[in-house]
């Protein structure tokens, strides 16, 4: 089972990196807007463009057209096109983008839109038969109502022990070991991945993660200072940077 879930490990990897994508780059000129659900912005606008991805078990993820990119706490979206290419008009500032497509899960990233704008977006959907497959490997269910919750630590390897928490009601938590291999918890296995995944996430509230690192020194999010939305069917990822 080791390889097999092995390709479950990169795929979900891949969506928490894409949160220090979105964030990259100058602050620019535009001051940020207050928090609350994904940010409320900065002045002015600026242009985010990318190309939507739907997630592979096989291979290598590829293009999506028709997918739904979104400002969260705004009327703007953008409908990926033929070869999964997308650009919009976002806010300066931190903000949230919500990705969504048929027969797949979403993702919600939010990061730091700077005033020059952010030409490498690449958010990534995941198919139900993925999802449905992850699940099965961990003799769970995972329900489309909730919500999922990736919890990214920023670095390379784990020492073991690095914690987190969500600040709200799930269903399950689990790591990555070693060997690719799925394991119920919430604290990070030495040489395994960097990623703890919180799934059947309730939706009635933002998520407001906390982390540690294994001396159990606290950990702070990035972008730090907002709330993280939590959304039927979609995965809410979050990054958090230890001392």
């Amino acid at each position: 089972m080791g390889e097999y879930m092995r390709k479950y490990a990169f795929l979900f990897l891949s969506i928490g990196l894409t949160v220090s994508l979105v964030g990259c780059g100058d602050s620019g000129n535009g001051s940020a807007g207050s928090g609350g659900s994904g940010g409320t912005g900065g002045t002015g606008t600026a242009t985010v463009s990318g190309t939507v991805f739907s997630a592979a078990l096989e291979g290598e993820s590829t293009p999506l057209a028709g997918a739904t990119v979104s400002v969260v706490g705004t009327t703007t979206t953008a409908t990926s096109g033929a070869d999964g290419s997308f650009s919009l008009e976002a806010p300066v500032g931190i903000g949230s983008f919500l990705t969504t497509a048929t027969d797949a899960w979403g993702e919600l990233l939010t990061g730091d839109v700077p005033a020059g704008g952010i030409d490498m977006a690449d958010p990534e959907v995941v198919p139900d038969a993925l999802v449905a497959g992850v699940a099965g490997a961990l003799m769970e269910t995972i329900d489309p109502a909730k919500a999922i919750v990736i919890v990214e630590f920023d670095f390379d390897a784990p020492v073991g022990g690095e914690a987190a928490e969500i600040g709200a009601n799930y269903g399950f938590a689990f790591v990555f070991d070693a060997a690719g291999d799925p394991v119920l918890g919430k604290e990070l296995l030495p040489g395994g991945d960097t990623i703890v995944l919180f799934a059947n996430v309730d939706i009635s509230a933002d998520v407001m993660p906390t982390a540690t690192n294994s001396g159990g020194a606290a950990c702070a999010l990035n972008p730090a200072g907002v709330a993280y939305p939590s959304q039927a069917k979609v995965f809410t990822a979050v990054e958090v940077i230890c001392p």
